[in-house]
């Protein structure tokens, strides 16, 4: 059996934008390739393959990928519950709820 979800994170690109979400979480947040040291014109493909890998294995989710002159941007990013429950059972992190209103 395959597992997707290893699969995706395995590079040190993916690791670095799963980071970035989880440190955000729960705000959704836009990520741009230069957010996280790819914004080198030869690097924008692997942000690309990243998200997209991520994505399929169903750790993020996203409100839109946009490819402008500005270069790629995820538009409102996130971890998705799977991809909590995963990174931390993964980094043996504690899966702490935020309480967003009272």
């Amino acid at each position: 059996m395959i597992d997707e979800s290893a699969q995706a994170y395995e590079s040190a690109d993916a690791k670095t934008i799963v980071d970035a979400l989880w440190s955000n979480w729960p705000i959704v947040v836009t990520l741009r390739a230069a957010d996280v040291g790819m914004g080198s014109a030869d690097r924008v493909t692997d942000f690309i393959q990243n998200f997209q890998d991520l994505s399929d294995a169903g750790l993020i989710s996203y409100e839109a990928f946009v490819v402008g002159p500005g270069g790629p941007q995820v538009i409102d990013a996130a971890l998705t519950a799977r991809g909590r429950a995963w990174m931390a059972r993964r980094e043996n992190l504690p899966l702490m709820p935020h309480q967003l209103a009272s």
